[in-house]
């Protein structure tokens, strides 16, 4: 996707389907809210990026790393009048919990700090993601990533319980149920009556835990589902029509919208 001094670029590292990337520089656009089901982590080349999240608004400068949890509710802006420009790794979560069992002695980890200071590690893991550009072979590209990752891992992880600042993401039990139908039903048609009633929940008191829980209510967190969903699709080569018909759009242009505003690019660019 390119639009004037905007560009972006979406595709699956070379030698692992278990990890995207993105290499992309904005001015205007900004993210709607929105999560990732990756360890997303990212180096930040030019100008700065702002992110709302829970518990206020981050600021990352050039030269600085961006590290988001799974599942950790963003958006994304400009937050220096030139825009950024900035490249992000999407590691798989179960790529991460099995290099941290090997690495850490234990799975489940997770990164307190969103806006990190580690020069050496910045220009590491720019090296790598500059090389997947350049089409290295696939046991030498793969043998980077997960050289990175585990850089990543060994310098700024932590294991064990998240502070209490963290709590709010840990779901309720009414609304982890509801959660669960998402994930069961994420292609067809679901309605909060059906949601209250798997949950044990009066209708507003769900929305309220869900949202606490979860980041976003219930509708919002199905669309994020779905276009996540839509990524892996349209990244293994499907068509965009036929995404949108498989993940519950109602059509093409919806899926171009959606998938638009959460990741920066349209279906079609991203398999051009």
């Amino acid at each position: 996707m390119a639009t004037g001094d905007e560009h972006a670029r979406l595709w699956t590292a070379a030698g692992s389907s278990q990890v995207e990337l993105l290499a992309a520089r904005f001015q205007r656009f900004a993210f709607d809210r929105h999560s990732h089901e990756q360890l997303s982590v990212g180096v930040i080349e030019q100008g700065a990026e702002g992110l709302h999240m829970a518990g206020g608004q981050v600021v990352i400068p050039a030269g600085q790393l961006v590290i988001i949890n799974p599942g950790q509710v963003h958006t994304g802006f400009a937050a220096d009048g030139s825009g950024w420009r900035y490249r992000m790794f999407y590691f798989d979560a179960d790529l991460v919990d099995e290099l941290a069992r090997e690495q850490l002695g234990a799975g489940g980890v997770w990164f307190p700090e969103t806006a990190v200071r580690d020069a050496a590690l910045f220009a590491r893991l720019r090296r790598v993601h500059e090389a997947q550009e350049r089409a290295a072979d696939p046991l030498t590209a793969e043998s980077l990533l997960l050289e990175g990752l585990g850089a990543v891992l060994g310098r700024h992880a932590r294991t064990g319980p998240r502070q209490a600042a963290d709590a709010a993401h840990g779901a309720r039990r009414g609304a982890g149920l509801a959660r669960q139908v998402l994930h069961d039903r994420w292609t067809e048609p679901v309605t909060v009556a059906e949601l209250s009633a798997a949950a044990g929940m009066p209708r507003a008191s769900l929305i309220a835990a869900f949202r606490k829980a979860y980041g976003l209510p219930p509708h919002a967190y199905l669309l994020r589902l779905r276009a996540n969903r839509a990524r892996r699709l349209l990244l293994a080569g499907q068509r965009p029509a036929e995404v949108a018909a498989a993940t519950g759009f109602a059509d093409q242009a919806h899926l171009t919208r959606v998938f638009k505003r959460y990741f920066g690019v349209t279906p079609g660019a991203l398999r051009a």
